[in-house]
């Protein structure tokens, strides 16, 4: 792979590397954070089921916030199938902000970035979206790690920020060391919503959760397969149709 840029900011340490395909990736601690290709949208990794989650909600999804941009791929995947949604993202590191825009092209997507702790934006309730994805982590070490315990108490803001009706996504790293947190996630996500699923990528050791507050249930695996035509190129598609959706403790 070609080294194209290495920043160190406060937050993070990212390598920016090219693939012989094209393809560039945001590094940092070893695991990728955000990548970009000049035709496929998807890569069988943890943003596909994020952005699955996300189209879970079971009525067209107008207004949409992220925690955490990254350098914005699953927003580049959404707005693929949610051409006139109201994207919404908050990234504490403005360097991660920049790379986003010089490398994967972020300002094409028209979305509104906040350069701010996600914390700190959460704490001011000031208006509702339909769905709230959470995909927070920073380095820690050779490996990344949740910057809070995912308890009902510590997710209230979460949930201020949700519409009555709203659906909240979460992408939690299931691999070695890090299984605790996930088992904990799931038990808050049963306490807190009435509708639950995960979604698993096929290629990478994450699991996304999505609730939701909505009186009709997630979309069924079959629907959310229909947004496979949304996605020009047939690689795409069957990276869509890979992912799995499963019940919260069908293990």
């Amino acid at each position: 792979m070609k080294q194209l840029e290495r920043v160190e900011s406060p937050y993070n340490n990212v390598d920016v590397r090219m693939t012989p395909t094209g393809r560039i990736d945001l590094e940092v601690s070893g695991a990728t954070h955000a990548t970009w290709h000049p035709s496929l949208l998807l890569s069988g990794h943890a943003w596909d089921a994020i952005t699955a989650a996300a189209v879970s909600h079971p009525e067209p999804v107008n207004s949409l916030l992220l925690l955490g941009l990254g350098g914005g791929t699953c927003l580049r995947q959404l707005r693929a199938i949610l051409p006139e949604a109201e994207m919404v993202a908050v990234e504490i590191d403005p360097e991660m902000i920049r790379l986003a825009r010089t490398y994967m092209h972020l300002d094409e997507l028209n979305i509104q970035v906040v350069e701010e702790d996600a914390f700190a934006f959460l704490s001011r309730p000031e208006r509702t979206y339909d769905v709230v994805i959470d995909d927070l982590y920073h380095a820690r070490g050779e490996d990344v790690e949740r910057p809070c315990a995912i308890t009902p108490d510590a997710l209230r803001h979460h949930l201020a920020h949700l519409s009555p009706q709203g659906s909240l996504v979460m992408n939690f790293v299931v691999g070695e060391g890090h299984q605790e947190v996930f088992e904990e996630a799931c038990d808050t996500f049963e306490h807190l919503f009435p509708q639950t699923r995960r979604i698993v990528p096929p290629y990478s050791y994450n699991e996304v959760l999505v609730g939701s507050y909505h009186r009709r249930r997630l979309l069924t695996p079959s629907k959310l397969h229909r947004f496979a035509e949304k996605f020009p190129e047939k690689l795409d598609q069957e990276h869509w149709k890979e992912l799995r959706t499963l019940k919260l403790r069908s293990r």
